[in-house]
């Protein structure tokens, strides 16, 4: 293995010149071993109230060469999941994170790759590399794949598992379908928290009305940089403009009323859920032997719902006197668009195309009260701030893959190839060119404070603070784009009772990302503004208060200069790897990938200005070119090394059930550091609000895993699977909180020394019509599934410098235990079915403590879900779920005291379908 900073010019012009001349780029893509029979699922679908959705994919789990597990759409339905995230979590051995992130046997999101269709695409998500999964709706997906086990046709960047998300292909015969859906949420039934915004929110896109406004984008070209009073007075006087400083004091406040400044909350009734669904398609044949096939499907979708979500959050070392309440309602608007197009030939050749347009958008106001050391209720003050964060994301895909086999119908087309050394050879390819998105054109924060009753609490009048900082203003765009492609060949043989599969292939990406951000402060610390301050603000925040110069209202830009950044990141692969099953008792397949990785990431100053251009400076390590190029060098890292992989199963069928197999697998993988984290590029996480900044030289992680399986399966459809794993982790990546203050937490990534996990995963699936004889027949619809994993973690922190407080301690995010739980019933007559789900998960670290703070735990959640669904006719179904029937709570909890606490509420949904069939 070779691991260094390059010191190559053509490595530097393929991983950083391609980003700083555009977003010309792409992410690795690589097929997938797993690939079930879609007309398989397909048939699932039409009879997907049948109990039988739960059992079809049996056979494909026994075909696969290493240890998977699969979701079919049917499944989906049955659990009542309304994205890929919340129905990932029903699997074995894997909990959810932030309603968006899957952590795959306790690993954290970074060991757990995702593919889409076979194919990597980027993430929209700020602060991650990882797709977050909550973006995808359940509605456009077919199957969900998730691989434990690692083999080298696979990236090597693979730790807990891959997630393969395999959207709805070309249909067997014609769809058409319409579906209105509708809900309630306990916590959003009321009144809740909106905002005056654009026309074009209910489509979840600004139309520029919270954007950065042209007067002040063009202000920071004029003046270089630096808008305040002295920026303009310096700029304008250097370049021989006869102006005073009060002139520029001026000019700077006229600015600032560009400002979007319309941003008061105002409690308002909030609607019910909304959603739309419309899916359409069909499969052609072509000639008169119909050997030619041609297909199509679209599908459009959109949701509009609202929801409240309040929180408590409080200090550890002082709850009673120092907490805030934080009322928050976020309205979030999702559109899915997909068109898949085919073309095959017999059962020899296929080509595919597949686009995906998703947009998820977070339109979130919130008001925080409450009291801190600064602002105690005994001396009277009490502080408010006013939130305002709308947030778009955005992923496109366009993907096309083919598949070419050598059989008879094509040596007849082609005699040249009608050769009996070419017969079975298969030929598959892919090319995926994909960009993601997000933007944030307004997070805006006004701080203010209370004067409350000392006795009672009530808030007897409310000021801005006399600040310049009073009014923040973030304006955030990152965009990645990725393009990747490559190629598998295979070759069958047959020798008696032996058949060997020998394969090989190539892959290449090239990823590219940009992350911008700029922060305005608007505020006044003059003391004659102090009557003026008084109210919300919208009422404060006026043209004429702003503009009248005794208030002293100054506009500036904040931040600390490094918020943004520029990342590039290429892979090239090749493997090989043969698959041999020996006699019908054994089948083992082994092989190797190479890896070429190439990442660069560079902080860049927006504001930083060339002396002679005028213009930005990108990268922003200063003027001299010099000192760019040496900076260049020792930004990107390279790796080149060879991942290994064996698995072998052995096959006695009889053995307690009618199938039996018992797998083992052993692989040497790696986990690399993200983009963003190898920059010295500073950014606020949205969600935590803590400042983050990366860590130049974070090494790779090597992983070497480990996997014992096995599987029964009955012909019943029962089944019973039991596994035992470990997986050992040199220098693992870990996310510790760095030197900061109450008020701006620092976060930082270290290399640990070392960290190992071992576990046990048992998943099972029982019919009980057996128990009929004993308690009469109108059990016999009924079964009972479900999954449980228990595992253990231990990190070897090492010396990091940070002062963490737990040298030894479970991986951050690991729980000791996760079950999900199913019972269902399937009428006879196929009319009713109904499901009642439960998911939970032990307690797992949030935030590792430092200078003897103790570790911060999320505790455990109590998901009870019941879905139901009848069908009144075979075109018509209506479907009633209802969620978190327990009513719990998200809660942190550090040295037994509830540091925060979020209520989600109970939710129901209805949905009413028409489907013509697929």
């Amino acid at each position: 293995m070779k691991s260094k900073a390059a010191d190559s010019p053509s490595l530097i012009a393929a991983a950083v010149a391609s980003v700083l001349a555009g977003p010309a780029i792409a992410q690795e893509g690589d097929s997938d071993p797993f690939t079930p029979n879609l007309s398989v699922l397909e048939e699932v679908v039409a009879v997907g109230r049948l109990r039988s959705s739960a059992t079809d994919v049996v056979q494909e789990r026994l075909e696969q060469q290493v240890p998977a597990d699969l979701l079919g759409s049917a499944q989906i339905a049955r659990t009542g999941d309304s994205s890929v995230s919340l129905a990932l979590r029903r699997m074995p051995g894997l909990t959810l994170v932030n309603d968006k992130f899957i952590y795959v046997r306790g690993l954290g999101e970074r060991y757990s790759s995702t593919l889409l269709n076979h194919a990597h695409v980027p993430s929209p998500d700020l602060t991650r590399n990882v797709l977050p999964l909550d973006i995808f709706p359940a509605e456009i997906i077919d199957a969900l794949v998730v691989q434990k086990g690692y083999t080298p046709d696979m990236p090597a960047a693979f730790g807990g598992g891959n997630v393969n998300i395999l959207t709805r292909g070309i249909p067997m015969g014609p769809v058409a379908s319409v579906e209105i859906a509708s809900g309630y949420n306990s916590e959003s039934d009321g009144e809740g928290l909106a905002y005056r915004g654009g026309d074009d929110d209910s489509l979840g896109k600004d139309d520029g009305t919270r954007a950065l406004p042209p007067e002040i984008a063009q202000a920071i070209q004029t003046y270089r940089g630096n808008i305040s009073a002295v920026g303009i007075y310096d700029t304008l006087r250097a370049a021989g403009e006869a102006v005073s400083f009060a002139d520029a004091e001026a000019m700077n406040r006229e600015l600032a009323t560009s400002l979007y400044r319309d941003i008061d909350l105002e409690r308002r009734s909030l609607g019910p859920d909304l959603g739309l669904e419309a899916a359409l398609g069909n499969r052609w044949f072509l000639g008169e032997t119909e050997r030619w096939e041609i297909g199509a499907l679209g599908l459009l979708s959109y949701d509009n719902t609202w929801r409240n979500r309040e929180r408590t959050v409080r200090n550890v070392l002082n709850p009673a006197e120092e907490y805030f309440e934080q009322q928050r309602t976020t309205n979030e608007i999702a559109l899915t668009g997909v068109a898949n197009f085919g073309l095959t030939y017999g059962a020899e050749h296929e080509i595919t195309t597949s686009s995906l347009f998703l947009r998820n958008t977070e339109d979130e106001g919130s008001i925080a009260t409450g009291h801190t050391f600064n602002f105690q209720r005994e001396t009277g003050r009490g502080f408010r701030d006013y939130r305002i964060r709308f947030e778009q994301r955005e992923l496109r895909s366009n993907q096309v893959r083919g598949k070419h086999v050598l059989r008879r119908e094509t040596a007849e087309l082609v005699p040249f190839l009608d050769r009996p050394f070419l017969e079975g050879l298969a030929f598959e390819w892919y090319y995926s060119d994909s960009s993601a998105e997000t933007e944030i054109p307004s997070e805006i924060l006004v701080s203010a404070e209370d004067v409350v009753d000392r006795d009672t609490g009530e808030v007897l009048r409310t000021s801005l603070r006399r600040t310049g900082s009073a009014a923040n203003y973030r304006f955030t765009d990152l965009r990645d784009d990725v393009e990747s492609y490559g190629w598998d060949l295979l070759k069958p043989f047959a020798a008696g009772r032996f058949d060997v599969e020998v394969s090989g292939g190539w892959d290449y990406s090239r990823k590219a990302r940009s992350y911008v951000q700029t922060e305005l402060t608007l505020g006044t610390t003059a003391a004659a503004a102090a009557p003026i301050l008084v109210g919300t603000p919208g009422s404060v925040l006026t043209d004429e208060h702003i503009l009248d110069p005794a208030n002293g209202f100054r506009l500036g830009i904040g931040g600390i200069g490094t918020e943004s950044y520029l990342a590039a990141q290429t892979v090239e692969a090749a493997y090989v790897k043969a698959d041999a099953m020996l006699g019908g008792r054994w089948r083992l397949t082994g092989g190797l990938r190479w890896e070429q990785f190439n990442q660069a990431s560079l902080p860049i100053d927006p504001l930083e200005f060339s002396v002679r251009a005028g213009q930005s400076v990108i990268p922003t390590t200063g003027p001299d070119p010099e000192q760019n190029a040496r900076n260049l060098l020792g930004a990107v890292y390279q790796e080149d090394d060879v991942h290994p992989a064996f698995a072998a199963t052995y096959m006695r069928p009889g053995f307690w059930a009618e199938s039996f197999q018992l797998r083992f697998g052993a692989s040497r993988t790696v986990a690399r550091p993200d983009l963003r984290e190898i920059s010295e590029a500073t950014y606020i996480d949205p969600l935590t609000e803590a400042r983050v900044r990366g860590r130049p030289g974070l090494a790779t992680s090597p992983i070497t895993n480990l996997d014992v399986r096995a599987e029964w399966f009955f012909d019943s459809g029962d089944n019973f699977t039991v596994s035992l794993f470990r997986k050992d982790i040199d220098r693992p990546i870990e996310t510790a909180e760095g030197a900061g203050s109450d008020n701006d937490v620092f976060v930082t990534f270290v290399n640990a020394q070392e960290a190992e996990i071992v576990g046990l995963e048992i998943e099972w699936l029982k019919h009980l019509e057996p128990l009929a004889r004993r308690l009469g027949r109108w059990i016999e619809p009924f079964f009972f599934s479900g999954n449980l994993t228990v595992s253990d973690s231990e990190l070897e922190v090492g010396n990091v410098g940070l002062d963490l407080t737990s040298p030894k301690r479970p991986m951050t995010g690991h729980s000791d235990y996760v079950a999900n739980l199913q019972i269902g019933f399937d009428a006879p007559s196929g009319a009713h079915s109904w499901s009642v789900v439960y998911n939970t998960f032990g307690e797992r670290i949030f935030f590792a403590g430092r200078n003897g703070a103790p570790d911060t735990y999320e505790r455990p959640f109590d998901s009870l879900d019941l879905v139901y669904s009848f069908h009144p006719t075979d075109r018509v179904s209506l479907r009633l779920r209802l969620q978190n029937l327990l009513d719990e709570k998200v809660t942190l909890e550090q040295r037994g005291v509830t540091i925060l606490e979020q209520r989600l509420g109970r939710t129901a949904k209805l949905d009413v379908k028409w489907d013509l069939g697929r």
